[in-house]
């Protein structure tokens, strides 16, 4: 059998993309889930953060999103994700521009996409209404570091005196931390302490306001199921939303990542603005 995909990135954050009109091979997530381990291996598989399966032709949505991370786990939504998948519709409809209802495991988006103002064809931009921030889980499970890794790095690598904390639900769980540094962080190490605290895992940002440059915040990012990734979407609305309730930034908001920039806006509901960039088409003989 061979399966037809196509791979995107949302600003180093890369996926995996299968359009389908099949609801029966759509809903085998067991099956997708050992693919996505296998496809989204860097050194033996495709490589990529995770694969995204598109299922077309169902009542009242454009799309309905599965989403599996890289380690097969199934996430709820990812604004990253999101983007490429309306980018892979938008390709298949061949129209450069498209409005699509997109329904995921943390609710319905609306995903505005355009071509790119510049003229690059492989790139384009695009609004999602990512819907309103809610108050996220609550810490009850066990770092897995041990406390002599914990003494030798140190608070300041591993974040455990961050300025300020909270968690936040945009469809999938977010733990912001507010360091002095973001860069003196290592994430990598880091990143697993804290997710370790949460049973179901958690996403986890270390942030800081952006030096001279108003409403801006400079992030860096460890993903649920994927590690270390150069950009999160779905982080970069909880961030916002952080940063704005902790009075640092106004309603528009830039978040600086590793991968690349995106725009926020904040109210009762999040809208995230950002691009996607075609890389590729895959086929995949399984």
């Amino acid at each position: 059998m061979t399966l037809f995909l196509s791979k995107h990135h949302g600003l180093g954050n890369d996926f995996l993309v299968h359009l389908t009109h099949d609801a029966e091979a759509a809903a085998d997530r067991n099956a997708w889930a050992a693919r996505g381990r296998d496809w989204c291996r860097r050194s033996r598989g495709v490589g990529a953060d995770g694969l995204i399966v598109g299922l077309r032709g169902q009542p009242g949505t454009d799309l309905v999103m599965t989403l599996v991370n890289a380690d097969g786990s199934i996430a709820e939504m990812s604004g990253n994700g999101i983007r490429c998948l309306a980018q892979a519709e938008s390709i298949r409809r061949g129209t450069p521009e498209a409005e699509l209802v997109i329904q995921t495991d943390g609710g319905s988006r609306l995903v505005s996409l355009r071509s790119d103002p510049g003229g690059d064809a492989s790139l384009a931009v695009a609004s999602v209404d990512m819907g309103p921030v809610g108050p996220g889980p609550r810490p009850d499970g066990h770092p897995s570091i041990p406390d002599q890794e914990i003494e030798r790095m140190g608070v300041s690598r591993l974040a455990l005196d961050p300025v300020k904390a909270a968690t936040f639900d945009v469809g999938n769980p977010h733990l912001v931390l507010l360091v002095e540094d973001p860069e003196a962080v290592d994430v990598a190490v880091a990143g697993r302490y804290h997710e370790g605290v949460y049973s179901n895992g958690i996403n986890v940002h270390f942030v800081a306001q952006t030096r001279n440059e108003a409403d801006a915040i400079t992030m860096r990012v460890w993903e649920r199921g994927a590690g270390l990734t150069e950009a999160c979407g779905t982080g970069a609305v909880a961030v916002a939303r952080a940063a704005h309730d902790w009075g640092l930034v106004g309603e528009r908001v830039t978040v600086h990542m590793s991968g690349g920039d995106v725009k926020v806006d904040v109210g009762d509901t999040m809208t995230l603005h950002g691009t996607t960039t075609f890389i590729a088409d895959v086929e995949i003989w399984s």
